[in-house]
């Protein structure tokens, strides 16, 4: 069998294209997704660090037993979902019941009791986060797996994860925000702020992501796909996807661009505050904010010019030089995070944002892609079990790099009780990793 070229294809067919409300309503999912992978990871260090007295370690030790969580979880309702036979479809009744999990303990997240010590507060992290990334899993594995039968057309696919990704990058510019919000006057704090801005945030993630499952048409089974199905996706779900070539190829990439691009990320935040800012929380916040903010409009511009070049040179190498872009970017880190002039962090904001884009939104349609090999190779339809791999993997690297990072503050010598006293040892360690690691 001839293998199909990389990128030259007809144009699309009216049956493959996607509605433009129905490409809004996966993005509105993508919002809620981007925000639930990575609001809690924001903010767990202002508030359970800083505000509660928890160590950093304790704190990314709860993130890898998060992950440890989902090894169990994701693939599992990776199966649930590719064999779901009910009027509503296979994925929109779990998107939706996720949805509104999902929202509600996030916001429960942030209301620990008053008075308790560093090891009451590390164990309702812990508990109440756990059944919150479960809430998580039964919403974002269907997600990613509706995403990815939503269109039979090769470029037609990578338009819906661009909505997705654009989508993503609008959730990504509120969540740079949480921090400086909590910092109003109007609170006594951050962990008071954190608790009301919650609130607000689990609102939002209500509303857009049960609209995937309310508004989304369904691709329906053939009698045939779903006896195949039925046989199949028992015996070769699971991690059992992993056996799929181009696949493993795939996620080797996505673990290699999020070790590298975050086992740092969360330095980002204590270089600012104690380097750039030396201890000043308030205009820490500020930078953080515009900077956060900048790189996610970065994002939303580089979304069209990202679909434009892969229908020209294709999805993989513009994914490698978006990546080289990325890699650029973070080298000048050291140079560019600086007290003397805060704001030109931003320089290395507007090489990284393209990069990362390009990340998410190619490897889905790739994905996509992939799962049309597999129908081929083995005859059944497994976007369940591919997107929860996938979504594990994700996990699992965020995981893996908050762990790191939470032991390379308590190896750095850094000491929240010291505030804008941290030492120039301490200070030269985590800038230097920061720059250097992720490229």
């Amino acid at each position: 069998m001839k293998s199909p070229p990389e990128f030259h294809s007809p144009a699309t067919r009216v049956g493959d294209r996607v509605p433009v409300p129905q490409k809004v309503a996966y993005g509105l999912g993508g919002l809620a997704e981007n925000t639930m992978h990575n609001a809690v990871n924001n903010m767990a260090n202002p508030v359970f660090n800083i505000g509660l007295g928890v160590s950093p370690a304790m704190i990314g030790l709860a993130t890898a037993i998060f992950r440890l969580w989902d090894a169990i979880t994701d693939p599992v309702m990776g199966v649930v979902s590719d064999r779901l036979e009910s009027r509503w479809g296979r994925r929109r009744p779990f998107i939706v019941a996720g949805g509104v999990l999902s929202a509600a303990l996030f916001s429960l997240i942030w209301w620990a009791p008053a008075g308790w010590g560093a090891g009451g507060y590390f164990t309702w992290f812990l508990l109440v986060s756990l059944l919150f990334y479960t809430a998580f899993t039964i919403f974002g594995v269907p997600y990613l797996a509706l995403g990815y039968e939503m269109s039979a057309d090769y470029h037609e696919r990578t338009r819906v994860m661009a909505f997705r990704t654009w989508f993503a990058s609008v959730g990504g510019i509120g969540i740079q925000w949480l921090f400086w919000l909590t910092q109003r006057d109007i609170f006594s704090g951050t962990v008071q702020g954190m608790r009301w801005v919650g609130l607000a945030v689990g609102v939002v993630l209500l509303l857009c992501a049960v609209a995937p499952g309310l508004l989304i048409r369904e691709r329906p089974l053939s009698s045939r796909e779903l006896s195949l199905n039925r046989q199949r996706v028992r015996f070769r779900g699971m991690f059992g996807v992993l056996k799929v070539r181009p696949f493993r190829i795939l996620i080797g990439a996505l673990i290699a661009a999020v070790l590298g691009m975050f086992m740092v990320a969360i330095l980002g935040f204590y270089i600012n505050v104690y380097h750039v800012f030396g201890g000043d929380m308030k205009a820490a916040a500020t930078v953080i904010g515009v900077s956060g903010s900048f790189y996610h409009l970065c994002c939303l511009l580089s979304v069209p010019l990202i679909t434009r070049t892969s229908s020209r040179i294709g999805k993989r190498r513009t994914l490698m030089l978006f990546l080289s872009l990325a890699a650029l970017g973070t080298l000048l880190k050291w140079w560019l995070f600086t007290p003397a002039a805060p704001y030109m962090q931003l320089v290395v904001v507007g090489l990284m944002a393209p990069g990362l884009s390009a990340l998410w939104t190619l490897l889905g349609s790739m994905i996509a892609d992939v799962t049309d090999y597999d129908e081929l190779q083995n005859g059944c339809r497994r976007e369940g079990s591919f997107g929860a791999i996938y979504n594990w993997t994700l996990k699992l690297g965020y995981a893996v790099c908050f762990l790191v990072a939470g032991l390379i503050l308590e190896a750095s010598g850094f000491d929240e009780a010291l505030g804008g006293a941290q030492s120039p040892e301490t200070l030269t360690i985590l800038r230097a990793l920061y720059a250097l690691v992720p490229a």
